[in-house]
């Protein structure tokens, strides 16, 4: 089943049963799911009156602030810029005030990324633009805004030879998503727009204050009144066009540009531009969000919007794999600090609902998605306490739930699990701590509907990803240190296309002695992956997330195995295999098969 909805996924991305191009917009009238790059205008989607889905899924991502970069005969240098915010939000499609209605327009308006400065001078690079995402239901002419995910600040430099990183767009948190206004400048541009181009949410001003070049995106363009994207109007390096836009970089000074955002980002001087916040109509009771920071980046890229028409909630049962009728319980219903986790007999309470969360490998809580799973005091020992917290990003609150072995691992230490305590002997109360990984240990066993498992590691030999099923990935050479690790036709009599799952580690099944291994051990985007003599470092040790269905790093679980387009630009014969940001793309999503 999970093969057949695997497909039916994919089939959606590729076929839009009707494509209606308007001024300005591309009105797509049917799609399951559908993603928007940036182009520099805003795109229309209609809500399926017919639709028999539940929930949809709402994605936006910011533009990253440029970059700023020199080179001459003594130097040679780059700094990054801050990267958009990450914001997802599921709505629940319906006829009830606060659905999202079928037949209804959303409209999606992508940030750019702000101009980076490549020459020598001392001024900024341009902050990204904001993403937004608007809402008219159907029936009427009234626009209301749903979420945006703030820009990042562009990077700075001064004529001192100080090197500035932007700042990102900041994480969302309900409750700070800001005024709405244009950002700060200390001068007449560099600020980021704000949300809106009315009395209350406006452009930057004129002045000393606020930026006055970077515009909102509400008012203006094509619909006078929509909302429809702005860019800056300085003469420095470019903001990105957004919602709102992105600051310039002041061509005479040494300003860098804020990010757009509800909120635009101050420009920061020479010190680097603030990224845009970000925000979420909570009036629209989102069944659950979740906003990420995403750090710096020297090269920038524009954001990016989706959606996804699901039958699915994001909140799962995790029951214990011994005793179906036990689940993992927030004690008490309490959403302090410290409450403790244990095992209790199915209730179907929102105690016992999680959200999993492959983007920061969270799993938090439906009394509050503020609320994480957590490691007491951040320890890894043995018997450690497993606990609710305030979700703060730390790694004692990141998890990869395997399906080869059914476990939960720590993000602190990828070798430690969750463990029912005396789970199969007294399940009633149980409580959940942190153990060594024992993959044959019923207490470690977890249930997660819709994850992808196996039903017998052992027999599993074929690693196969999703774009190109008729392939499996392969050593080049064979049994050999060394050997390229990539994709060769599908072959049940191919010994170079075998594998054993021994723990963590994927070796040959006919020469266990050799391991697929993370070149030099870096995670660095791109980097190679080859087969290699076993030798027990983490750069042989591999995590199949089943929730996710990729392949993740134990040097960075954050960090993916992908596969590339061969020479013939097709995913197929000769597609190689490396390292990657993990991004939940089709590239990154593999089947474990016999």
């Amino acid at each position: 089943m999970k093969d057949k909805n695997n497909f039916f996924k994919r089939f959606s991305r590729i076929v839009s049963i009707l494509v209606l191009f308007c001024y300005g917009s591309t009105v797509q009238l049917f799609a399951q799911q559908t993603t928007f790059q940036y182009e520099g205008q805003y795109h229309d989607y209609v809500i399926p009156l017919q639709t028999t889905r539940q929930y949809i899924l709402l994605t936006a991502v910011g533009g990253d602030g440029g970059r700023i970069q020199f080179k001459n005969s003594f130097e040679d240098f780059k700094v990054g810029g801050g990267r958009g915010a990450f914001l997802k939000a599921y709505f629940k499609i319906g006829n009830a005030s606060n659905n999202l209605k079928p037949g209804s327009t959303l409209r999606f308006i992508v940030g750019g990324s702000g101009e980076s400065k490549l020459t020598a001078g001392s001024t900024g690079g341009g902050g990204g633009g904001g993403t937004g995402i608007a809402y008219k239901e159907v029936g009427t002419q009234k626009w209301t805004l749903l979420m945006v995910a703030g820009g990042g600040g562009g990077a700075g430099y001064d004529l001192l030879g100080g090197r500035y990183l932007g700042k990102p767009g900041p994480a969302y948190r309900q409750g700070e998503e800001g005024d709405g206004k244009g950002g700060e400048s200390g001068a007449d541009n560099g600020g980021g727009a704000g949300a809106f181009g009315d009395d209350i949410y406006r452009d930057g001003l004129v002045g000393t204050k606020y930026g006055k070049h970077a515009k909102a995106g509400w008012s203006g363009g094509p619909d006078a009144g929509e909302p429809t994207g702005g860019v800056c109007t300085g003469s420095g390096p470019q903001g990105g066009w957004g919602f709102g836009a992105g600051g310039d970089g002041r061509a005479t000074a040494y300003f860098s540009g804020g990010g757009g955002g509800y909120t635009g980002g101050d420009d920061g001087g020479n010190a680097g531009g603030s990224g845009g916040t970000s925000f979420v109509n909570t009036s629209m009771v989102p069944l659950f969000v979740l906003g990420l920071e995403q750090g710096t980046t020297t090269s920038p890229a524009n954001g990016y919007a989706s959606l996804e028409l699901v039958d699915e909630s994001p909140y799962k049962s995790i029951r214990f794999a011994y005793n179906w009728l036990d689940c993992i319980h927030d004690y008490s219903n309490s959403t302090n600090n410290g409450t403790n986790i244990q095992l209790h007999n199915w209730m179907a309470t929102d105690a016992q609902w999680w959200a999993i969360s492959p983007e920061d490998r969270t799993i938090r809580s439906k009394l509050n998605n503020a609320k994480c799973l957590d490691l007491s005091h951040g320890n890894t020992a043995n018997g450690t306490n497993i606990q609710l917290w305030d979700c703060n990003a730390d790694d004692a609150q990141h998890w990869v739930y395997n399906g080869l072995y059914k476990t939960i691992h720590s993000g602190k230490n990828s070798e430690k699990c969750f463990d029912a305590k005396d789970g199969t002997q007294n399940p009633t109360n149980a409580n959940l701590q942190l153990w060594d990984c024992q993959y044959t240990n019923n207490n470690q066993k977890w249930n997660i509907s819709g994850a992808t498992t196996v039903s017998d590691v052992s027999n599993m030999k074929h690693i196969v990803p999703v774009l190109a099923t008729g392939f499996a990935v392969h050593s080049h050479t064979g049994a050999e240190s060394g050997s390229n690790i990539q994709l060769w036709t599908k072959d049940n009599t191919n010994t170079a296309e075998q594998w054993y799952f021994d723990g963590l580690a994927i070796k040959m099944r006919d020469h266990q002695n050799l391991c697929i291994d993370l070149s030099q051990s870096s995670t660095s985007n791109g980097n190679n992956i080859q087969l290699y003599s076993c030798n027990g470092t983490n750069a042989q040790k591999w995590l199949y997330d089943g929730i996710s269905q990729s392949i993740r790093s134990v040097v960075n679980p954050d960090k993916c195995m992908q596969i590339e387009k061969n020479t013939d630009g097709v995913y197929g014969k000769r597609s190689n295999v490396n390292i990657y940001d993990c991004n939940g793309s089709d590239a990154q999503q593999f089947l474990i098969q016999e």
